[in-house]
């Protein structure tokens, strides 16, 4: 998926746009990124259509510790500063760069993306850590992995976080969101947009998406706009309608696609 379609469905996604509204056929309220037939098990309690008044407990500031961790709200802003000064040549603090890669979007079938695209292989001199950085524009998209499997996947525009997921042992796992307000000066200001957790590779719990509430005469209310819990670890990715996982595959470096040069 090229960044400017990531960076579009994100913002979609988040405020609430109606491009991403179903009908519901009658069969009551309808989550908006999964396939019909997987909703059978779960409970939707806001939708497109239904949004809701936010509870205290679930207002989307990285300061409400009922979401956000003091640890993952650290580790948030760590990861932030990170990757200010990051070039292609040029890793994050401790690291070497190796080689380039040739990488595609995981979920070709969902995105429509077959284009290949370079990252930059970073190792780390204290570790066994891996680094993977796409760079496009104003734009940085990072896999950092330990040997394990463990690590994250993160994608920030200017400097800010736009998504960010956590892996243990190569699967989803932890934490997993979306931010609004990237940019806002006043980081105790930044708006989740999208928060769910994953267990092993499967959601557990409540899923969130908050919007804006112009549409109900207060912008500066923060709504909840599709929500759903699910009591049992739910294989989310598989059925998942619209892809929030951007992660990318390796593709295997040939004659041909080697006459491509890197960035």
């Amino acid at each position: 998926m090229k960044l400017q379609q990531l960076t579009l469905a994100l913002c979609l996604l988040i405020s609430g746009s109606n491009i991403f509204a179903q009908t519901n056929h009658g069969k009551g309220l309808i989550f908006p990124l999964l396939t019909l037939e997987a909703q059978s098990n779960i409970i939707v309690t806001a939708d497109a259509n239904h949004s809701r008044r936010c509870p205290p407990g679930y207002t989307n500031l990285l300061s409400n510790t009922n979401l956000i961790s003091l640890a993952e709200r650290k580790k948030l802003e760590e990861v932030t500063l990170k990757y200010k000064d990051v070039t292609s040549n040029s890793g994050p603090v401790g690291s070497v760069f190796e080689r380039w890669g040739l990488r595609r979007t995981k979920y070709v079938e969902l995105t429509g993306a077959t284009d290949t695209f370079w990252v930059a292989c970073f190792s780390y001199t204290s570790s066994t850590a891996q680094e993977e950085i796409r760079f496009r524009y104003n734009s940085i998209l990072a896999k950092f992995r330990t040997k394990e499997g463990d690590g994250y996947d993160v994608v920030l525009v200017s400097d800010s976080i736009i998504t960010y997921q956590e892996y243990k042992r190569g699967a989803l796992d932890g934490l997993f969101v979306a931010l609004h307000d990237s940019n806002h000066p006043n980081n105790e200001d930044e708006h989740l947009g999208m928060w769910t957790r994953f267990i092993k590779g499967k959601v557990l719990g409540k899923f969130i998406i908050w919007q804006r509430g112009e549409q109900n005469g207060d912008p500066a209310e923060y709504r909840i706009g599709a929500e759903a819990e699910f009591k049992e670890p739910f294989d989310f990715l598989k059925y998942q309608s619209i892809p929030i996982d951007f992660a990318w595959t390796e593709v295997p470096i040939n004659i041909t696609n080697s006459l491509q040069n890197p960035p």
